[in-house]
């Protein structure tokens, strides 16, 4: 499972990234923003690459992974 590595929410407000800007710019929708506030990681590449650009991060500092018991146990089925 996808998880942020920090509070997405608060580096987009330290970046100086608010609705107001992800609206003017078209970076990341409000669909998007949604989800980040919801800590979801179901979001699409194009905005994990627009995330990457407002934080200057690669992609690896924003997420990590880490292995559900669920996620186990389907890998052993493969």
């Amino acid at each position: 499972m996808l998880k942020y590595k920090f509070n997405m929410e608060e580096a987009l407000e330290r970046a100086k990234f608010n609705t107001y800007k992800a609206k003017t710019t078209g970076l990341l929708s409000q669909d998007t923003l949604k989800k980040i506030k919801e800590e979801s990681t179901d979001i699409s590449l194009k905005a994990l690459n627009n995330l990457c650009l407002i934080l200057d991060m690669p992609p690896g500092a924003i997420l990590d992974f880490e292995i559900t018991d669920k996620e186990k146990e389907d890998r052993k089925k493969l």
